[in-house]
């Protein structure tokens, strides 16, 4: 599978302001450029791969060196669990600052932020305090000093077998084994990722409704399914 392309997803209550998400594609693509000029290729051309109005969904797709655009992408796959674990980032000045503005969205109209690659995501939440490398998130009120101490962590998303059913939308045949699967319980984008001669399954697939079996990676908290490493669509 070529891993070749980057992915930014804004969860809100309610719709994002053009705006907010407009300041966030900014961010996006300032931090793959800093990111391109740490891989040694500051050149390096990144394009539009897919736009998901619904879920405020953006993927950007490397065009060129192959090496130097996985380098890039897993770099960036590293920087998104440094932001969820609220850790250094741990690149060039440069990636920290743009990382740090891309970070700086979170909260207010965007209640959350996933930076996704094929090979893992992060999900980015308001800052908390923490309790050892986890966060935290506090107790809704006052507990009494005699009662137990309940502690709740937020942890990476995880992931199991499952099927998802939704519509099939944003496939392209650009020698990338990805397509977008909107879910049928709540219209929301899911990234999908096909295995090695997947590609044959999914001819003329565009716009259909469809039972997409893999590993699926969900919210720790909504348990909303987010990606999908798939092996077998069912039409």
């Amino acid at each position: 599978m070529p891993l070749d392309t980057v992915t930014l997803v804004l969860s809100g209550d309610g719709d994002i302001p053009v705006k907010v998400f407009a300041a966030a594609l900014q961010n996006f693509a300032a931090l793959i450029g800093a990111l391109s000029e740490e891989a040694g290729r500051p050149d390096l051309e990144w394009v539009v791969d897919d736009l998901a109005r619904g879920s405020n969904l953006a993927t950007a797709r490397g065009v060129g060196d192959l090496a130097i655009i996985e380098r890039v992408v897993r770099a960036y796959g590293e920087v998104g669990v440094s932001l969820q674990e609220q850790e250094p980032v741990h690149h060039t000045p440069r990636v920290r600052v743009t990382a740090g503005r891309l970070r700086a969205i979170v909260g207010g109209r965007i209640e959350s932020m996933r930076m996704e690659t094929a090979e893992r995501e992060a999900i980015i939440r308001p800052r908390r305090p923490k309790k050892g490398t986890a966060d935290v998130i506090p107790l809704p009120a006052p507990v009494p000093v005699s009662a137990p101490m309940a502690v709740h962590y937020i942890r990476p998303a995880p992931a199991a077998f499952g099927a998802i059913q939704g519509r099939v939308q944003t496939l392209t045949n650009r020698g990338r084994l990805r397509f977008t699967i909107f879910d049928a319980l709540d219209d929301k984008a899911v990234s999908c990722y096909l295995v090695e001669g997947g590609d044959e399954m999914m001819r003329d697939a565009w716009g259909k409704l469809a039972t997409v079996e893999g590993w699926i990676t969900r919210d720790p908290l909504s348990g909303r399914p987010l990606s999908n490493i798939a092996g077998v669509s069912i039409f």
